[in-house]
Formats: structure tokens, sequence, C-alpha cells
């Protein structure tokens, strides 16, 4: 890899991911609005966690330190606050069991195509599929429209709105887990995988 005109240097402290990790930070913002009922504070976190997830790598591109590390990170701090919170809105009883059970299906889903992978040699250690950006971003929306849920609760439109959407994510969820299954499937099965 190649960074910066040097090779095989990788840089892990720059600003886009410090951006990245920025999320972490706020994290613990965003679950305590949700478990204390202080909805605007949920909002703020979440707020300025997407904030900085539109900007990291805008950011890393612009100064030219983007990186594999920088797009694992990404993905691997994405996947830690997505299900963080939605982890805690269902252990807050805002989330139906059916509707975590999805989500929780899609998580697993991911995990174990990771997994199962990290066996196998590649450049990039974050395997991409088809329906795991999509489902990932309808996820993120759904998340938001939760989130905004914390201080409209009574919104019939926010409700029908996330009805719906929770609809698409489903489907969207149903479609990536059958291809993580085919991909873990070609995985075992793969003479090429390292056993180790």
């Amino acid at each position: 890899m190649m960074e910066n005109g040097k090779p095989g240097s990788v840089r892990l402290f720059t600003v886009g991911n410090g951006f990245t990790l920025s999320r972490l930070v706020l994290l613990p913002i965003a679950i305590s609005g949700i478990a204390l009922d202080m909805g605007y504070l949920a909002v703020a976190g979440m707020a300025l966690a997407l904030i900085s997830d539109l900007l990291d790598g805008r950011i890393s591109r612009r100064l030219g330190t983007a990186s594999d590390f920088g797009k694992n990170l990404d993905s691997t701090v994405d996947f830690v606050l997505l299900y963080s919170l939605f982890i805690t809105f269902y252990a807050a009883g805002r989330l139906a069991t059916y509707q975590f059970a999805v989500i929780y299906l899609a998580m697993l889903a991911t995990l174990t195509l990771q997994l199962l992978s990290s066996g196998v040699k590649s450049d990039n250690a974050v395997i991409r599929t088809t329906f795991g950006k999509p489902a990932g971003a309808l996820q993120y929306t759904y998340l938001l429209i939760l989130v905004a849920r914390e201080v409209a609760p009574r919104q019939t439109v926010l409700a029908l709105v996330g009805s719906v959407l929770f609809g698409i994510l489903a489907a969207a969820i149903g479609l990536y887990v059958i291809e993580c299954v085919v991909r873990v499937r070609k995985l075992i099965a793969s003479p090429g995988r390292d056993p180790s």
C-alpha cells in the first residue's frame, strides 16, 4: 500500500480517522439520551455522529490520507454505532421484538460473513456485498427516524414513515441475508480458503 508517496506507510492518526473515531465518543451521548428519556441529547449525539460520517471520507480524500485502514475503520465504527443504538432502543422498549429480530439478523449475517472471510487472503479486510450497502443505508435512515421520534413521539407522519421504511428495510435485510448465506457457503466450499 502506498500513501503520501511512501511505499508501505499508512498513517493511522489522520484528521479523517479522527472524525471517524469521534462517533465512538458521541455514541454514549446518544445512548444516554435514549436511556434517560432525554430526546434532545440523543438527537444532538446522533446529529453530530451523522455529520462526522459525512465528513470523514471527504476530508481524507481531500487531504490525500485516504487508506484501506480508514475505510475499514469507518465500516467498523458504523457497525458499532448502528447496532449499539438499535440494542439501546430495544432495551428501552422503543423497538418491537420483531423489528429488533430482523435488524439483529443483519448484524449476525455481517459478523458471520466477516469472520469466515477473515482467513481468505484479500487486500481489503471488509467483504463488500451487493445488498450490504443499501441495507446499511436503510438501517441508518431507520435509526434516524427512531432518534427523531425521541423528540417528536406523537408525530403520526414519523410513525407512518417509520413503518413503511421498516418494511423496505426488512426486505433489503432479507436479500442481504440470502446473499451472505450464499457467500458463506462459497467460502466454506472454496479450496483456496486459508485453513487457519
